[in-house]
């Protein structure tokens, strides 16, 4: 093996040992968005379980529309081993107008009621996630 040999075996190993690295940061860069997308979904799933349960209790009667505020102005903790996170959610329910901005001052009979809930953990979420929805008083939710 004449030295222009092994100078071309030495470019080579450079070549392909640089071609890995990039790779391998690539598919490490890749498994971090993945880890935070299913940290954003997961997230979005648990705010929208809690607006669910109130749409559902007040479907069937268990809550009336009047008591969401009592009964919704909690913080929870959920625990998710099989996703190694755990989250904070901090739901907020206030009555509001028919465009679902806060009411500064309460009133009787108000027929609006906002619920937020934001969610935020530890890891996983760069930026917590905050949804709301308007609850409207009807003849079903009495």
């Amino acid at each position: 093996m004449n030295l222009m040999e092994m100078v071309c075996v030495m470019f080579a190993m450079v070549f392909f040992t640089s071609v890995a690295l990039i790779y391998n940061r690539g598919a490490w860069s890749q498994k971090e968005r993945l880890y935070d997308a299913n940290s954003f979904v997961q997230a979005t799933v648990l705010a929208h379980s809690v607006l669910d349960e109130i749409d559902a209790k007040l479907l069937s009667k268990d809550l009336a529309f009047d008591q969401i505020i009592t009964n919704y102005n909690v913080n929870r903790n959920v625990n998710l081993d099989y996703v190694g996170e755990a989250y904070t959610l901090a739901i907020t329910a206030v009555q509001a107008d028919s465009t679902g901005q806060a009411l500064a001052t309460p009133i009787t009979g108000s027929i609006f009621t906002r619920v937020s809930v934001r969610v935020s953990a530890l890891s996983g979420l760069r930026e917590p996630l905050q949804i709301s929805r308007l609850f409207t008083k009807t003849h079903l939710n009495l």
